[in-house]
């Protein structure tokens, strides 16, 4: 019967001794390479995963944590020896891993990076529920992105679309907002009037089924025109999440609303700026702009809407 076990002094020359088929080799790292990274990766609470059958190890994964949005556990690694393939070892050790990460679900879901010639793999993953996040990694463009995702007893949220600025929801989120950066407003009601003549400016609210509020994100189609020319973009200008409900998948839901109702209007790109979350736009699917530079010197960020 398999079980999983922590590695420690005892055990962990019988995980060094793990390894897959020579044809596997260029897809995996070796177990003392998947050791080692347990402890580079330390600060991000990386743990090593023994896996045996019975009192023999067969099996070793690396699993750490991810709390960047869209955080996630990343399964970095997960090896079955060559000698215990075949077996069906490899299916069932999967499903006991990630039954445990759901048990703890301080994300709600696992991601793991696969090389597209690993079509043993892909199988593997694709067989346990993985599916394909569409997200390219340009460090990694010859791997695919999958993705599980835990589906049962999730909590309830509200996502509430206003255009009206002097809605009391959204000047709370925004209050919450500026009071966490800092920044003193001497007349609110002038800045949301302010807001509301501009025309056309939207956002989404999320609270949580206590009514209190999760975050927002706030923005505008934007119109760019040459003489020849003319696109309507849609513009993020504000987004936030509040400290205590962050690296929980806020962030990606809020997004792909915002997304969604660009595409629902005809507006096929988005745009933002951002000085500090540039790697979860990346892994969103948004690029830098060349050559497109906004007036405060932030970096411009844009992602193209499939229909």
């Amino acid at each position: 019967m398999l079980k999983r076990i922590d590695v420690n002094e005892e055990n962990w020359m019988e995980i060094r001794k793990l390894s897959v088929r020579d044809d596997q080799k260029d897809f995996l790292d070796s177990a003392l390479g998947i050791l080692a990274r347990g402890y580079v990766y330390r600060q991000d609470r990386a743990r090593v995963i023994g896996i045996a059958d019975g009192d023999k190890v067969i099996g070793v994964a690396l699993v750490r944590d991810l709390d960047e949005e869209p955080a996630c556990y990343d399964l970095q690694q997960f090896m079955i020896d060559a000698g215990s393939q075949g077996k069906g070892c490899g299916t069932a050790a999967l499903r006991m891993l990630l039954d445990e990460l759901e048990k703890e679900r301080k994300y709600d879901c696992v991601e793991v990076c696969v090389k597209r010639t690993d079509a043993a793999s892909l199988r593997l993953y694709e067989k346990a529920g993985f599916v394909d996040t569409g997200y390219l990694d340009e460090q990694a463009p010859d791997c695919l992105n999958l993705a599980y995702h835990f589906s049962d007893h999730q909590p309830v949220f509200s996502d509430v679309l206003i255009s009206d600025f002097s809605d009391p929801l959204f000047q709370a989120a925004f209050q919450a907002y500026f009071s966490e950066l800092g920044i003193t407003v001497r007349d609110w009601n002038g800045l949301f009037c302010e807001m509301n003549t501009e025309g056309d400016n939207r956002a989404f609210v999320r609270t949580d089924s206590d009514g209190r509020i999760i975050g927002f994100l706030q923005f505008k189609p934007t119109q760019f025109t040459s003489w020849f020319f003319e696109e309507t973009c849609g513009f993020i200008r504000e987004f936030w999440i509040a400290e205590a409900h962050r690296s929980a998948g806020h962030g990606s839901a809020l997004l792909r609303l915002a997304e969604r109702y660009f595409r629902d209007h005809g507006m096929y790109t988005s745009i933002l700026t951002t000085d500090t979350a540039e790697r979860f736009y990346l892994r969103h699917g948004y690029r830098k702009a060349p050559g497109c530079r906004a007036k405060n010197e932030d970096e411009v960020f844009l992602k193209h809407l499939a229909e």
